[in-house]
């Protein structure tokens, strides 16, 4: 009977094991020119795309930004089920006091809100004020989903 229990456990935690979520499967989605990685799950991982946002000499704010002291700055996009594009967050690398010297107390944060600090750097996030997508369609959950990790400071992975 010993011998049947040592058997059978292992091969039980081994079937359970199997049967995990895929969903809870992690990547560490590289955010470029910052020096950050955020840690999603691949089911969301799949829709992004990152664009570079200083390569776009058309784009006015980048460059104001940039006059500010942006030391990178990128987009997060978000590909929906139904092939369309759409700009999720915007995502600033800034030294501490430019960062601090580019808010206005009496406004809405210019450059997003700080999500990390370190090294006298901050990482600020500009995300999506309110869900584009159905909230119980696909891209709606995951929208939800990666709305808060982009503001959760432990998502981030420093490279």
């Amino acid at each position: 009977m010993k011998f049947l229990k040592f058997l059978i456990l292992p091969f039980a935690i081994l079937l359970l094991a199997s049967c995990t979520n895929s969903e809870s499967e992690k990547a560490n989605f590289s955010l470029g020119s910052i020096p950050y990685s955020i840690e999603i799950p691949k089911s969301i991982a799949k829709h992004l795309t990152l664009e570079n946002l200083e390569l776009d000499a058309s784009n006015s704010f980048s460059s104001q930004a940039k006059e500010a002291g942006a030391v990178a700055q990128v987009r997060i996009n978000y590909s929906a089920a139904d092939g369309s594009l759409h700009g999720f967050a915007n995502l600033y690398y800034f030294a501490k006091a430019d960062f601090n010297k580019a808010q206005n107390p009496n406004e809405p944060p210019l450059y997003g809100s700080k999500v990390v600090e370190e090294n006298g750097m901050v990482l600020a996030v500009a995300g999506p004020q309110d869900s584009i997508f159905e909230p119980t369609s696909e891209d709606g959950k995951n929208s939800m989903a990666l709305y808060t990790l982009i503001y959760e400071p432990k998502s981030f992975k420093s490279s």
